[in-house]
């Protein structure tokens, strides 16, 4: 799999892919929620936030992003795997990306929430070294402080 920076062209099959999971995940989808995939390029700037893409021979396999939510922090939103991909390591190759990602533009910090249903991003979040800093009735909320040198990322390019 190749991880790059979304690119025009590709925003219709990575909204298609998010919204397929949701679909998925509640059996419905709410046009109205989830404003920033009706438009990925313009909410996605490739400055303050970054939109990027796993890629195999047959498209794009599974999404994530980083949106800056301080100077030094960022948050991880859009982690989806297609379904017929998932279990292969692609989200952790994914989230290792967004890491390495943040740690080029000098992020300390990241955040994500997930919903408290999902147990297995639950799981995935906790084994992946973030930590529940609170929850609500749905959602359940994590930090991970970020040490050590990054790997090369496609930020800059």
């Amino acid at each position: 799999m190749d991880i790059s920076r979304i690119t025009l062209e590709e925003c219709e099959e990575a909204k298609n892919l998010i919204l397929e999971g949701f679909r998925e995940r509640f059996g419905w989808i709410d046009d109205t929620l989830n404003p920033d995939i009706k438009d990925i390029a313009a909410c996605y700037d490739g400055v303050d936030n970054h939109f990027f893409v796993g890629k195999d021979q047959q498209g794009i396999v599974c999404t994530g992003a980083l949106k800056r939510q301080g100077v030094s922090t960022y948050e991880i939103v859009r982690m989806s795997v297609r379904a017929d991909m998932r279990s292969k390591g692609l989200g952790r190759t994914m989230l290792q990306h967004l890491e390495d990602a943040a740690k080029s533009l000098k992020a300390v910090k990241l955040v994500l929430e997930t919903n408290r249903a999902w147990e297995d991003a639950v799981g995935f979040y906790k084994r992946s070294g973030f930590i529940n800093t609170g929850e609500n009735e749905s959602r359940f909320y994590f930090e991970k402080i970020l040490t050590g040198p990054s790997r090369p990322s496609s930020v800059s390019s």
